[in-house]
């Protein structure tokens, strides 16, 4: 595995992981995509970036399958800080180290800056595997690609921040739900933006899933898709697919 600087001949692989994994990871309409594909990995603003001198641009070279290639890479606006704006790894490369790798490099080519990164809340669990690296979820912010607005969160270095990992409510042993008693198992809980889910079963046993208790407000209206994707009805607290977990370092 090879990290080192992005080069102009880069473009298109960068252009390819990124769509991929917008794709794959991203709670993100096609429309949003082709939007930050446009404004953010264009070739005009890939060669922009790539001559922008408080810019740096680090790829992962790695060999999979006998097939050497540009497998992640990272771009950092690297001033009096050192701001992680994107970091993407193919799909098809995950687990074997890439990001880690990525995030490696970063320490130890901006030792001297603070480090930061924004992740946007699409993303995920995304700032769980910086966490591992020292980073803290912090402030919101909004990022603006092609007059359309990004909610993103700001992980710093060295401040505490308040997770999503404590419920808002009491969560009950059972709840009726279309008149019939669902078991809350109050030990296997799913992170929430605004507070965890816990699973449901149909009976005390816990043998058969019915669904999901919303700590948030109280709700069982939990909608869920082939991603593993929770949204609740009522309030809005959502979880998303589990890309940026361990497995994606």
């Amino acid at each position: 595995m090879n990290v080192r600087a992005a080069e102009s001949d880069d473009r298109e692989q960068i252009r390819a992981i990124t769509r991929d994994s917008l794709q794959a990871s991203y709670s993100l309409s096609p429309e949003q995509i082709e939007v930050i594909l446009e404004e953010e990995f264009g070739d005009a603003a890939l060669a922009d970036l790539l001559d922008d001198a408080e810019t740096t641009v680090l790829v992962v070279e790695a060999t999979i399958d006998d097939v050497e290639a540009v497998r992640g890479f990272v771009t950092l606006e690297t001033g009096t800080e050192a701001v992680i704006r994107w970091l993407h790894v193919d799909p098809a490369a995950r687990g074997e180290g890439i990001a880690t790798a990525l995030l490696d490099r970063v320490r130890d080519q901006f030792s001297e800056k603070p480090l930061s990164a924004y992740i946007l809340d699409d993303a995920v669990e995304g700032g769980e595997f910086l966490e591992e690296f020292g980073l803290k979820q912090g402030d919101h912010d909004q990022l603006l690609v092609g007059g359309e607005e990004f909610e993103v969160t700001v992980f710093t270095e060295g401040q505490s921040a308040e997770r999503a990992n404590e419920p808002s409510v009491s969560v009950p042993e059972s709840v009726t739900v279309d008149g019939a008693e669902r078991f809350a198992d109050r030990d296997d809980t799913v992170p929430g933006s605004e507070a965890p889910f816990f699973t449901l079963y149909s009976g005390e046993a816990e043998e058969e899933q019915y669904g999901y208790f919303c700590s948030e407000c109280g709700s069982t209206n939990v909608a869920t898709d082939g991603l593993d994707r929770l949204e609740c009805g009522n309030c809005g607290n959502v979880h998303r697919a589990d890309e940026w977990d361990d497995a994606y370092l």
